[in-house]
């Protein structure tokens, strides 16, 4: 839920757990930017705090195993609460500890980013990077509550706000004409940007992603158009990430978007004028993505290797007809693919 009444929020959340079995996650930042604010309505000792690097390099196993490690040295029990002040890297890794520490403990996600509260830290997905792979290793959990505070989003960069702004794109893609206008009207240029209407339109976001969660929860049908641009997003995030050049997730979904609308351009008839709309806002905000002309086999190999497919060597995606009209399951040609990485990588 979103507040503005943070502390009325938290001791809500944390109302029916002892002090001593509360425990809390942060990464390096989130400890520096975040934490006092916590702090001013739970008084957490030092030795039930867990600071882990901040960063998509840090979601691994490793990871995960410090957070056992942790809550094991501190005495947790299966009655512990488990606090995860951060990003979508924090909340991801911190619900998969939680879920499966003694079977599972109840954990409540406190979203710092605003990719993080649009995307990993709603609809019960946790998980971390394995071999180069995005969220490969992973469970379905939901959260015992979930807190989004917007002041947090004021200490963000721009690169950061705009990484969760590609989610939000994808649920408009996903749901209405009239979302997407919304969406792609908001003025990410102006000098000082509307806080405001920026938490209508998370809000919102969070609704149609809280509505099909709560249709489809274990990815069966329905929550699979969440999946939408994220089949090549997720390879090109993937390479990056093998490469040593990580990008933010959000800019790799944005580019996603453009390659797998193109494919629902020319598979489905998707609506040139809206294609052209998303295609220039994406270009204007998220810039063009590094070609990796020689390289078109591993994207697709990381796309046959993505965790949504259901036969080996095959690709699925979710692909558009027109606005808030999706294709399941959709499996396009090598050729196809190569197409839209080409319109992508030389627009």
């Amino acid at each position: 839920m979103i507040t503005y009444d943070f502390d009325l929020a938290l001791r809500e959340a944390t109302a029916l757990y002892q002090q001593e079995q509360i425990f809390l996650l942060v990464d390096e930042n989130t400890r520096r930017l975040c934490l006092p604010e916590l702090q001013k309505t739970l008084t957490i000792p030092e030795q039930h705090i867990l600071c882990l690097p901040a960063g998509e390099t840090n979601k691994t196993l490793a990871s995960v195993q410090h957070i056992w490690d942790f809550l094991i040295r501190q005495g947790a029990t299966r009655q512990s609460l488990l606090l995860i002040l951060g990003g979508g890297v924090l909340t991801d890794m911190g619900g998969f500890a939680a879920s499966c520490f003694k079977r599972g403990i109840a954990y409540v996600n406190i979203p710092t980013t605003l990719l993080a509260a649009v995307d990993a830290a709603a609809g019960g997905k946790t998980g971390f990077d394995y071999q180069g792979l995005k969220n490969e290793i992973g469970l379905f959990s939901k959260a015992a509550a979930t807190i989004v505070y917007p002041a947090f989003f004021e200490t963000l960069p721009i690169e950061q706000l705009l990484s969760g702004y590609a989610e939000m794109l994808k649920h408009a893609l996903i749901s209405s004409p009239l979302e997407l206008v919304q969406v792609l009207a908001f003025d990410w240029n102006a000098a000082t940007l509307d806080w405001q209407r920026l938490s209508e339109i998370l809000s919102r976001s969070i609704d149609i992603k809280n509505y099909i969660v709560e249709q489809d929860p274990e990815e069966h049908d329905l929550r699979k158009t969440l999946n939408f641009g994220h089949t090549v997003g997720h390879a090109i995030e993937s390479y990056a990430l093998q490469n040593g050049e990580p990008i933010l997730h959000g800019y790799a979904v944005a580019y996603g978007i453009v390659a797998e609308l193109y494919l629902s351009v020319t598979k489905f008839g998707f609506p040139q004028n809206y294609f052209r709309q998303v295609v220039s806002f994406v270009t204007e905000h998220y810039g063009k993505p590094v070609c990796p002309c020689k390289d078109y086999d591993r994207l697709i190999s990381l796309m046959q290797h993505d965790k949504k497919n259901q036969s080996v060597g095959e690709i699925n995606c979710t692909l558009l007809r027109n606005v808030g009209n999706y294709q399941l399951n959709q499996h396009p040609t090598r050729e196809e693919v190569l197409d839209a990485l080409d319109f992508l990588f030389n627009q």
